[in-house]
């Protein structure tokens, strides 16, 4: 594990005169788990990018076993064995697993050898652990089997390096487990693996160096044994742990905004609860295990049956049209498909639910977009500070920012979060934390759909905890320690009256 495969010398990225890359130096050695942090505009997605060939670098060079490497296209870093796995891995949705597996690799001279293909996917699944159905449609995957999957096409097709972008951010515990597991058969063939995450106990177990970037440069680099949660957060951010602390002291007042009775769906019992106005809901479990039911019911995204009363008004969400008209905004987990117009400018998909307050005489004022675009911006900090720059090239931390910030004037008087801080650094997560306790403040009803214990214990006011479809415990925050909330929400098992 002592020769890099990949040497990064002086490479720099230049974006309409914004550098988000300056000088960077680092290597990745042979074998090795080497874990990539730094806050949201830091240069992390842009490196990567670079490494994959989506970005060509303004200046410097990659160095691959010792070589100099052009890749100018996605095609170059296939061909060099560089991949990569991100949050929102897709497949060709028509093939089967066993299609998609050995896809560009197919078995047979003239025509497809059916079942030779279909032996050759079960046998790469077998032989890194994966236990999945080499016949399913990949229409038919999770997202957490589409990475599984896609984790399984770049070991067949021999890659020397892969890129794990946020990995375990849809991943239920056992199937953290078994990703570690992959990964280590992978380092045990010689695999270079590219670890990108914001949880830090996770870099900790699997990583054998991190580096750290801040402001597009290399902050440092240290060894697994090194990493502590306050050098890290300090190096990334040149602040302390204890200033990016947060806590609801609690703001609900009077009036009743949201009254749910009896809710249910095919995959929740029914649950009945109420808000005030400023109040924050916490409701963590399990990921699949029955919390998201309440998103998708109050996100006319699934039907459901139960009442729902906004400020006392009886309404009915059949979709998320009529979920807006009701009041509710919605901020959803996977921001790329469900929240963003990837090919739109972060103006474009900031100003989206204000549209008709930027119009005169029925047309869009250029001017009041840009106006209203530059104060988002700012006032949530996204970087780098390009408007006009389409959605899809900022990274994960700074789309979520985009996503919340499209909601900030066009008020609601609901707002649900679900998994709010999913892919994003320690420093935005602070900065997201203070605009959700904001909006309660401004006196619309919150609910934070989260599997971070953490998460929930900093915003709520009162606890949820849903597992097996079922409400299994309920509680004020005040009388929750971090051990207690963590074991229910781990085994399901303990109920208290709210």
């Amino acid at each position: 594990m002592n020769a890099p495969l990949v040497e990064i010398r002086a490479l720099e990225k230049e974006f309409s005169g914004t550098r988000v890359l300056k000088k960077v130096n680092l290597d990745f050695l042979r074998g090795e788990v080497h874990g990539l942090l730094g806050e949201n505009g830091a240069g992390k997605s842009t490196l990567i990018k670079i490494m994959t060939g989506v970005y060509s670098p303004s200046a410097g060079e990659i160095r691959l076993e010792g070589r100099p490497v052009k890749i100018a296209s996605p095609l170059d870093a296939h061909k060099h064995g560089l991949g990569a796995v991100y949050q929102d891995a897709e497949l060709v949705s028509s093939f089967t697993v066993a299609q998609n597996v050995v896809l560009g690799n197919e078995l047979g001279r003239v025509t497809i050898d059916q079942k030779r293909m279909r032996k050759e996917a079960e046998g790469i699944l077998r032989e890194i652990g994966i236990d999945i159905d080499v016949n399913r449609l990949a229409s038919s995957l999770s997202a957490a089997e589409m990475q599984l999957v896609t984790l399984a096409t770049l070991f067949h097709r021999k890659y020397k390096l892969i890129i794990l972008d946020e990995p375990t951010a849809r991943l239920s515990g056992t199937e953290v487990e078994l990703l570690f597991k992959i990964m280590q058969r992978f380092r045990e063939q010689g695999i270079t693996i590219v670890y990108i995450s914001h949880r830090l106990n996770e870099i900790k177990r699997v990583c054998d160096r991190v580096t750290i970037l801040r402001g597009g440069v290399v902050s440092a680099t240290l060894r697994g044994d090194e990493i502590t949660e306050d050098k890290v957060t300090e190096l990334m951010i040149d602040r302390s742990r204890s200033d990016l602390e947060t806590y609801n002291e609690g703001v609900s007042r009077g009036e009743i905004v949201l009254d749910v009775r009896n809710l249910s769906t095919a995959n929740l019992a029914p649950l009945s609860f109420s808000l005030k106005q400023g109040e924050v809901l916490g409701i963590t479990g399990p990921v699949g295990g029955g919390m998201e039911q309440v998103e998708m019911a109050l996100g006319g995204i699934a039907s459901y049956s139960g009442e729902v009363r906004i400020k006392g008004k009886l309404v009915r969400i059949s979709n998320p049209t009529s979920a807006r008209s009701a009041g509710i905004a919605l901020i959803p987990e996977d921001r790329r498909k469900q929240a963003l117009f990837p090919n739109l400018s972060l103006a474009d998909n900031v100003c989206m639910p204000v549209l008709k307050s930027l119009e005169r005489l029925g047309l869009l004022m250029t001017s009041r977009k840009a106006a209203y675009a530059e104060e988002t911006i700012d006032r949530l900090t996204v970087k780098p500070k390009l408007p006009l720059m389409p959605i899809k090239y900022f990274s994960g931390g700074n789309q979520q920012k985009a996503v919340i910030g499209k909601w900030m004037s066009a008020k609601a008087d609901v707002y649900v979060f679900v998994e709010p801080t999913s892919g994003v650094d320690v420093g935005a997560i602070k900065e997201i934390y203070d605009i959700i306790l904001r909006m309660a403040q401004e006196g619309a009803a919150v609910i934070v759909i989260s599997s971070s214990v953490k998460e929930i214990l900093s915003l709520a006011e009162k606890v949820f905890v849903i597992h097996d479809s079922e409400l299994t415990y309920t509680a004020a925050k005040k009388t929750c320690t971090y051990d207690q909330l963590l074991a229910v929400s781990m085994k399901g098992r303990e109920k208290k009256a709210a």
